[in-house]
């Protein structure tokens, strides 16, 4: 299947309820969202992403073409659609909704640790459904019938769901591993937000930061041997990077008094993409791992943030507060040739 959006149909997998296919002639339409509700998400294609926006009071899932700026509707439902997440053969995407189910485990709410003026307005989308490197499975959080948040795998249809984690903390943000062998996730279960890591059936469920401090949003690099991370253990937040079991533990922004957040690693782990407010307002930084040195990709009187490469690493996309509510941008990884995609 050609994945270019203007491709006949475009499936689309609930993560909680069940699969759709919607053909998009019956939902594309002209629109001006007024709200993004998250940052971009790329096709494994690299020439279209998703992001859910709200245009008529409830949140819905769009894409748009890159280059023939050609914007569609893939949801329409008057609850709310959010968190799209491509499969990896560019054919599904995967989202949270809030639509009325009886069938548990239930939607999840929004999950946010506020410390210190964090929010997760300027982080990276940790509550994105994650799909296995085949696409088979997809691995989320929800609550559960007890009240607290686990952790499930499902197959692409959002059926046969499992609880790989039991217990009676908050269980969120759970991200493949490149090879799909193993789970990263946060977890309070030792009274903190730490950083956890488990085998893809939930067992071995391994603590692999422990501090009296906030230890959350964790992401892969792409060859699966290291985690970066954000903490406060040193006071205001800064990224930090382990071996994938933990050892290595290395403090990545260093001198820096400001708050920094949502790492991102690049498709080929030599670089990573962070938000920082070091300028007064939240913008985009790079830093090269070999050389640490520390590139602003934009500095401007408003935030920009939810920065997300390009499958190939060429490209950033973003969004920016620079008409108020928030747009969706895109620029070279350079920094250079910013404009707006989203009007």
């Amino acid at each position: 299947m050609n994945t270019h959006i203007s491709s006949r149909f475009l499936k689309v997998s609930m993560a909680f309820l069940f699969s759709l296919l919607i053909p998009l002639s019956l939902c594309a339409q002209t629109y001006t969202p007024k709200s993004l509700h998250n940052g971009p998400s790329w096709a494994p294609n690299g020439m279209v992403i998703a992001y859910s926006a709200a245009h008529s009071g409830d949140y819905n899932v769009y894409t748009i073409d890159i280059w023939s700026m050609e914007q569609q509707q893939i949801t329409n439902h008057p609850a709310n659609d959010i968190y799209p997440e491509w499969a990896p053969n560019g054919e599904w995407l995967a989202f949270y909704s809030d639509r009325p189910s009886e069938i548990p485990p239930f939607a999840p709410d929004t999950v946010i640790y506020n410390v210190k003026g964090l929010y997760e307005t300027y982080a990276r989308d940790g509550y994105r459904p994650s799909w296995s490197p085949k696409g088979d499975i997809i691995v989320a959080h929800f609550k559960s019938e007890e009240g607290d948040y686990e952790i499930y795998t499902m197959n692409r249809q959002g059926k046969d769901r499992v609880p790989i984690t039991n217990n009676l903390a908050t269980d969120v943000h759970p991200r493949f591993s490149s090879d799909g062998e193993k789970i990263v996730f946060i977890s309070d279960r030792d009274y903190r937000p730490e950083i956890y890591v488990m085998n893809k059936d939930g067992s071995d469920q391994t603590r692999l930061t422990n501090s009296d401090s906030y230890d959350i949003d964790a992401v892969w690099s792409p060859d699966g041997k290291q985690i970066a991370f954000i903490s406060n253990r040193l006071g205001s937040f800064d990224i930090f990077v382990m071996n994938a079991d933990g050892s290595n533990m290395k403090l990545l922004t260093k001198n820096s008094p400001s708050i920094d957040i949502a790492p991102v690693w690049s498709p080929k782990g030599d670089k990573i993409l962070f938000s920082s407010n070091r300028s007064g307002y939240f913008d985009l930084y790079v830093m090269d791992m070999k050389s640490e040195e520390i590139t602003q990709l934009t500095n401007s009187s408003y935030h920009e943030f939810y920065g997300s490469w390009s499958p190939n690493g060429s490209r950033i996309a973003y969004l920016s507060t620079e008409h108020g509510e928030p747009h969706l941008f895109l620029m070279n990884a350079d920094g250079r040739r910013k404009r707006q995609l989203t009007k």
